[in-house]
């Protein structure tokens, strides 16, 4: 199992696939048999699986170390229909039918916080690459981006009032980088540090846009794909579709193959298509999935052996980071000396994936602290203002002025002449 690659998709229930042979490995419904199974996403470890349903009866964690097992339940009742784990799969947000975006503690199994930020029902969930922001949008059309630093919102954003946003991500390369999608087929890019729109592809698509895709391997390559039956190529830097593809049915989820190389997607008769890249007239293979519309498709996780082995040579060799001019340098030479004797050293391209990965990580991180210094320093100003508005409001409430000491006097005047008369 540890050398297949795994995909999971979800409609009338969740099937988990050799994504190679396309071979069902694990069927399985954790929820109401009688509604489809709306998201699913992949733990860190792909361990697990985390599955909401369209009616949003409850979260369900499911266990895949041998059978799929549920081994915990959340929220039930309170109609969450979409899911995102963060990158260490302690945090998990939700989002649903009641307008809400909900962060739970799967350590504690509670609920961690409840945003209310949303005006209707909220579509679509992810945390960003670094985990200190929320994305969420919503069927009036809002984008809202909330930081978990300072518990702050963003004004919302989007495509336009009425609408309904079906799906947003962060790019896995540039990390910054936010795609949405709407209902009225435009597809835009936006800048999650300052929530300012760097493109919109008016009209991309000619009916509804249901999903997209970062490529895993290239910044500069996306794919949406909607219910007009297209699937939909750009480049982030020019800002051009370079290629479309027509299909035989309106397509309702996406994703990459983890090397970047390949694509999925799925469709509204049930059908998962798989392409490779370099050509896509026509699909690699074809396989009927479900009995429903494909409501979402996700590879498992490719990065974690990675991490392990890297943060294993990093122990072992005490490789160093230098940070110079706020950048840090990898000691590459000692990582790929330690490897000789433990396993094949990293390739260049494993070296290069290091390098970018630190250097994105380094800049999302000085972007987050700047703007979380910059969201304390308003937080603090307006609670001054809200302090020192109440403190005038007392000191005018409570203090001496100039009436009440007129009347004071004319009391001392009248009792002085009652005490001589009387």
């Amino acid at each position: 199992m540890e050398d297949v690659t795994r995909l999971v998709s979800s409609g009338d229930c969740l099937k988990i696939w050799d994504s190679t042979s396309m071979t069902v490995l694990e069927q399985f419904n954790p929820h109401s048999a009688t509604h489809p199974v709306a998201q699913v996403c992949w733990s860190s470890s792909n361990q697990y699986l985390v599955s909401a349903s369209s009616i949003g009866d409850k979260l369900v964690v499911s266990s895949l170390k041998s059978s799929p097992v549920p081994v915990m339940e959340l929220g039930e009742g309170k109609k969450q229909t979409r899911v995102s784990l963060n990158s260490t799969s302690q945090f998990l947000v939700s989002g649903g039918l009641d307008n809400t975006v909900n962060i739970w503690d799967l350590k504690t199994k509670r609920l961690h916080r409840s945003l209310k930020d949303h005006k209707e029902e909220v579509t679509c969930v992810s945390f960003n690459g670094g985990d200190s922001y929320i994305a969420s949008g919503s069927t009036s059309g809002e984008i809202i981006l909330h930081s978990i630093t300072t518990n702050l919102s963003s004004k919302p954003f989007g495509h336009g009032p009425n609408v309904p946003i079906h799906d947003l991500r962060y790019s896995l390369v540039k990390r910054s980088l936010l795609g949405t999608v709407s209902d009225s087929g435009s597809v835009a890019l936006w800048d999650a540090n300052t929530q300012k729109e760097l493109h919109l592809f008016e009209g991309a698509h000619k009916a509804p846009c249901s999903g997209l895709a970062f490529s895993p391997a290239n910044d500069l390559l996306f794919i949406t794909v909607g219910l007009d039956k297209k699937i939909v190529c750009y480049d982030t830097s020019s800002k051009m579709v370079f290629r479309n593809k027509q299909v035989e049915s309106p397509l309702t989820a996406i994703d990459f193959t983890p090397d970047g190389a390949g694509l999925v997607v799925g469709s509204t008769q049930g059908r998962i298509y798989l392409y490779d890249l370099r050509n896509l007239s026509a699909p690699v293979k074809i396989t009927t999935a479900h009995k429903t519309s494909v409501t979402c498709i996700r590879f498992q996780n490719s990065t974690s052996k990675l991490k392990v082995q890297l943060s294993v040579l990093f122990v072992q060799n005490h490789s160093r980071f230098h940070m110079s001019d706020g950048c840090f340098d990898l000691n590459l030479a000692a990582v790929e000396s330690g490897a000789e004797g433990r396993g094949a050293p990293l390739t260049s391209v494993q070296m290069d994936f290091v390098r970018n990965m630190i250097h994105e990580a380094l800049e999302d991180f000085r972007d987050t602290c700047h703007r979380d210094i910059i969201n304390l320093q308003v937080e603090m100003v307006r609670q001054f203002y809200i302090q020192l508005n109440e403190i005038h409001g007392l000191i005018e409430k409570y203090s001496v002025n100039d009436s009440l000491i007129e009347e004071i006097e004319r009391l001392r005047e009248e009792n002085k002449r009652l005490r001589a008369n009387y």
